[in-house]
């Protein structure tokens, strides 16, 4: 085989990329002598070796993998060299200039003088007498007759008429007028109203008579900043497109809510204006059910609230249970407040041209007392406190029923086997909070008992108590005050029964020589119980005073509920007490509240 010629060459616009061609052909040699006349000769030649030769396709990138190449960072900017630069202000002290008034009505500022323009001015002396003018006055002419229009008028003794009269002061003979001198007439006048009666009115002042001030310097104490109700402002912003209920409520939005614990004082005002909104609706369907009247009632004594109201006889319908005979529940919203209660019994009464229904129930907690409830027998068959001892009870077959217990008492062990009882929920939970001398308190709205002390401080000790609130008598439409008096006990003995304490309570700061009767209690086990229920005996001892407030649901108060410290003014009188007693009458547009409040002498 003869050498193959290659060439080789570059691919435009590739990186280095050769490619060639190259030739084979096979290397023969012939030898030829004679006498031949000029050789002509055409050779073919074919070479076969009967090896496929495929069409190889190959992948050609325009780019080469980078070769890793280190390079140092260079930085343009160097290091910034310290340079004092004084402080420029692009401002500087003003210097005064006189500026003039500038007027956009010319001559506004120029004094103009005033000018007086007469639409008469006073006619020429004439020395004739009386002239008769139409208009105005004669020439002053001796002559007989001129040739105009209006000649001088001849001098005569007599008085004349004129229609204009002249405007000097000239004398005459006789004036004549269209008005005359009036005549005094004397009248009477009747009036609708007779002498009034003297009434003397008393004048209270703040302030005393002043007094010679002493010598020397005084400084006044600085003002207290009292915030104001609202920040000044010329913006008026009305949030809503329209009022609905057509009553625009103003509050003080800088006011600070009193928080817990911190005394609610109602200010003495002249008037109290409450917007009521009283409103009772059916729970299952939402329903509003429209009311006449409506009445809520509750004592230290009621674990629950008690409820009556009267509704047009067409919402009868809403008020009367299903099938299961389970009552309706409803909810009593009084300006702002809800309570759920049950519409327990229907009362329908019909007379000509009216009729109505009358509802009465109880608060949602009377499903745990007959007839809704059945009479269980409870026992601890181990040792449980006496809040562990509520909360079982409402248990049944280790269940929850679905209420809950707020205790607001001091907690005690009760040793095993020896609570039992046989009776309704309620009922045996009155019997735990009794022992203790507490009493049992509804929830407003949720499915909670709350347990309260009766005396949460003993009376003796009232001096340091902080009132939940302060009422004047300003505020109240009507009081009323009982005087009762008790035993004058001292001391007490509180026992238990089998596994009980026998523990003796008497008043601090005294002997404890006059007993109340002894107070027996299987659940009284440890002295902490002894000594919550010796104070609620002691407590309630004494001398007296019931008073008994009517007053309005105010927003600062709502509805005050028994358990409730308040401190009545009236005048120069204070009286500090517990309220006993809330019971709510709503007859729109009226809504009154009247409270049972103990306070001892």
């Amino acid at each position: 085989m003869a050498d193959a010629d290659l060439l080789f060459s570059l691919l435009p616009g590739t990186a280095n990329l050769l490619f060639g061609e190259s030739s084979v052909a096979p290397d023969v040699s012939l030898s030829i002598s004679g006498i031949f006349p000029p050789l002509e000769m055409a050779i073919e030649a074919i070479y076969r070796s009967d090896t496929a030769r495929p069409t190889v396709n190959r992948a050609a990138t325009a780019w080469d993998t980078a070769e890793s190449t280190r390079q140092g960072a260079q930085e343009r900017a160097s290091t910034a060299l310290p340079v004092a630069a004084a402080g420029m202000v692009p401002w500087e002290v003003a210097a005064p200039l006189a500026a003039h008034v500038a007027s956009l009505i010319p001559d506004s500022f120029d004094p103009t003088p005033v000018r007086w323009a007469a639409g008469h001015q006073d006619a020429a002396q004439v020395g004739a007498g009386d002239r008769q003018v139409v208009s105005e006055e004669a020439l002053r002419d001796r002559r007989i007759s001129r040739a105009s229009r209006f000649e001088g008028a001849v001098g005569i003794r007599h008085s004349r008429v004129s229609r204009f009269e002249d405007a000097d002061r000239r004398p005459r003979n006789a004036s004549r007028s269209r008005y005359q001198q009036a005549v005094r007439i004397s009248a009477g006048h009747v009036a609708p109203h007779e002498t009034a009666a003297p009434f003397p009115v008393g004048w209270q002042s703040w302030w005393g008579e002043a007094i010679r001030p002493r010598a020397g310097r005084f400084a006044p104490p600085p003002e207290p900043q009292h915030p104001a109700c609202y920040t000044p402002s010329g913006v008026l912003i009305f949030k809503d497109a329209v009022a609905l209920d057509g009553v625009l409520i103003f509050i003080c939005e800088n006011a600070v809510p009193p928080g817990p614990g911190d005394t609610v004082i109602v200010p003495i005002r002249r008037v109290y204006v409450v917007v009521n909104d009283v409103r009772l609706r059916r729970v299952v369907g939402n329903i509003d059910i429209p009311t006449l009247s409506l009445d809520l009632k509750i004592d230290a004594d009621s674990w629950t609230w008690g409820f009556d109201a009267t509704v047009p006889a067409e919402a009868l319908g809403d008020l009367e249970p299903d099938a299961s005979g389970i009552p309706v529940e409803l909810e009593v919203t009084i300006n702002g407040t809800a309570y759920r209660v049950l519409a327990e019994r229907l009362s329908r009464e019909r007379a000509f041209g009216e009729a109505s229904v009358k509802v009465t129930g109880r608060g949602k907690g009377a499903v745990l007392d007959a007839p809704y409830a059945p009479t269980k027998n409870f026992a601890n068959t181990a040792n449980r406190t006496a809040q562990q001892l509520m909360a079982d009870a409402l248990l049944v077959n280790g269940v929850p029923i679905g209420w809950s217990v707020d205790w607001g008492i001091t907690d005690w062990l009760v040793p095993a086997g020896v609570w039992s009882h046989q009776g309704t929920y309620i009922s045996a939970l009155n019997t735990i909070a009794g022992a203790a001398g507490a009493y049992l308190q509804p929830h407003r709205t949720a499915q909670t008992i709350r347990v309260l002390p009766r005396y949460p401080v003993p009376p003796w000790e009232w001096g340091s108590v902080v009132p939940g609130f302060v009422l004047p008598s300003a505020a109240t439409a009507r009081e009323s005050l009982e005087w009762k008096d008790a035993a004058q006990y001292n001391g007490v003995y509180v026992s238990g029964v089998s596994a009980g304490v026998l523990g003796w309570v008497k008043r601090t700061g005294t002997a404890g020589d006059e007993l109340a009767p002894m107070v027996v209690d299987p659940l009284i086990t440890e002295a902490v119980a002894a000594r919550q229920r010796g104070i609620a005996v002691l407590a309630d001892t004494g001398r007296q005073i019931e008073v008994t407030l009517r007053l309005p649901v105010l927003p600062e108060t709502g509805v005050i509920e028994p358990g409730v410290f308040v401190e009545y003014q009236d005048g120069g009188v204070s009286r500090l007490g517990l309220v006993r007693s809330t019971s709510v009458q709503a007859g729109l547009p009226e809504v009154w509240q009247t409270l049972g409040v103990e306070t001892h002498a």
